[in-house]
């Protein structure tokens, strides 16, 4: 996986993906929960 990942009360939540050049507070994450349900798809 690619990306910083994002923990809120010591849980792995998800991961940033992409931060805007001109804006670091801007950006976007993807969600554990969608990264394992479409894990699961694919086999």
């Amino acid at each position: 996986m690619s990306g910083a990942p994002i923990v809120q009360n010591n849980k792995f939540i998800g991961a940033v993906t992409h931060v805007l050049v001109n804006d670091p507070t801007t950006g976007y994450a993807v969600f554990a929960d969608l990264m394992i349900k479409q894990s699961r798809e694919i086999q």
